[in-house]
C-alpha cells in the first residue's frame, strides 16, 4: 500500500498533525479544568491503548528489558512535563504567546539532533524552517509591539517566567520524540500505552474529582479526546516518529496550527485575516518543500532563469 517507510510516516504525521489542531476545540467544549480534561484524556486514551496491544499481541516481556523500558518511561515523563509546563505558562502570559514560543519545538528539534546525533541539517531545510516559522508568527497573528510590551512591562520577570515555561514545554516534547525515535524496534502502540498511563498517574494530585463532567455532551467530547485524539492518534505519531527523519517530523509540525487556525474559524467563526492566509501558504510552502524535496537552485532557475 505504501512504496516506503517514509511515505507511510509521513501520511501518518499528517494525519496526527490535523488530530492535533482539533484538540483545542475539544478542550474548550468539554467544559473542564485543563487538569481534568488532560487525566480524563490519559485514562481512556490508555485503556484504548492497553485493548489495542493486547488484541494485536504487541505487549512481550521484551519491552520491559531495563534499558527500553527505562527510555520508554523518560519520554513519558518528558510528555506529562511538557503538557505541565504549557499550561502552567497560560497563568503568566498570553495564551497566543505561549502557544508561538512552544512552536518553536520543530527548531529545537533539528538543533538538538544536529548536537546529539550528527544529523546536520542543510541550509535550504534551515531556510523552510524559517520560513515555517515566519508563517507560524503570521498565523498566531501576534503584534510584535505586544511582545514588548509583555516582556518589558512592570510585569516582566513574570512575563519572562512564562516564555521560559512555554519553551521548557516545548524542550520536553522534543525529548519525547528523540526517546520515541531511540525505541524504534518496539511498537508504538506498547510506547503510547505505558507513557500516558504514567501521565495519567503523574496528574492524580491535580484532577478535581469533585467537579468531572456532568452532561452526555461534555462526555462526548472528552471520549472523542482520548479514544481518537490520544488512542488512536499516538499509535499513528509515535509509529511516524520512528519512520521519519527529525527533520521532517519538525517541518510537518506546522501542519498542526494551520488546521488549529481553520477549526477556529469554522466552530467559533474567527475571521481569517490577510497576513493569517499568507502565513497559511508559507507554511504550506514550507512542508511542501522539505516532504518533495525541492532544490532551491532549481527553483531559482525556473523562477529566474
Amino acid at each position: 500500500m505504501f512504496g516506503s517507510d517514509k511515505e507511510k510516516g509521513s501520511i501518518e504525521m499528517i494525519i496526527a498533525m490535523v488530530l492535533s489542531g482539533t484538540i483545542g476545540y475539544f478542550v474548550v467544549s468539554a467544559e473542564q479544568s485543563y487538569w481534568n480534561v488532560v487525566f480524563l484524556r490519559c485514562v481512556i486514551g490508555a485503556l484504548c491503548l492497553l485493548g489495542y496491544v493486547l488484541v494485536t499481541k504487541q505487549l512481550t516481556k521484551e519491552v520491559f528489558k531495563g534499558p527500553v523500558f527505562m527510555t520508554i518511561l523518560l519520554g513519558g515523563i518528558a510528555l506529562v512535563g511538557n503538557w505541565v509546563l504549557l499550561f502552567a505558562s497560560f497563568d503568566y502570559i498570553p495564551f497566543s504567546i505561549s502557544i508561538i514560543a512552544y512552536h518553536l519545538q520543530p527548531l529545537m528539534l533539528v538543533l538538538l539532533s544536529a548536537v546529539l546525533y550528527r544529523q546536520y541539517p542543510s541550509k535550504a531545510i534551515l531556510l523552510w524552517l524559517a520560513i515555517a516559522v515566519l508563517g507560524l508568527w503570521l498565523v498566531v497573528g501576534i503584534p510584535y509591539q505586544e511582545i514588548v510590551a509583555v516582556i518589558f512591562a512592570q510585569e516582566s520577570n513574570q512575563a519572562v517566567f512564562g516564555l521560559l515555561l512555554a519553551l521548557g514545554a516545548a524542550f520536553l516534547y522534543t525529548i519525547t520524540t528523540l526517546m520515541t525515535k531511540k525505541v524504534s524496534q518496539v511498537p508504538s502502540g506498547v510506547v503510547a500505552v505505558i507513557q500516558i498511563f504514567f501521565g495519567g498517574l503523574f496528574l492524580l494530585p491535580w484532577v478535581d474529582f469533585a467537579h468531572f463532567p456532568e452532561t452526555s455532551s461534555s462526555w462526548g467530547n472528552i471520549l472523542f479526546l482520548g479514544v481518537v485524539n490520544t488512542g488512536f492518534m499516538y499509535v499513528i505519531m509515535y509509529d511516524a516518529f520512528q519512520r521519519l527523519s527529525t527533520t521532517l517530523i519538525a517541518i510537518l509540525s506546522f501542519i498542526y496550527p494551520v488546521v488549529a487556525l481553520f477549526v477556529d474559524f469554522i466552530a467559533f467563526e474567527h475571521t481569517i485575516s490577510i497576513l493569517q492566509t499568507l502565513g497559511i501558504v508559507l507554511i504550506l510552502t514550507a512542508v511542501s518543500a522539505v516532504k518533495f524535496d525541492w532544490k532551491l537552485g532549481k527553483l531559482f532557475n525556473l523562477r529566474f532563469g
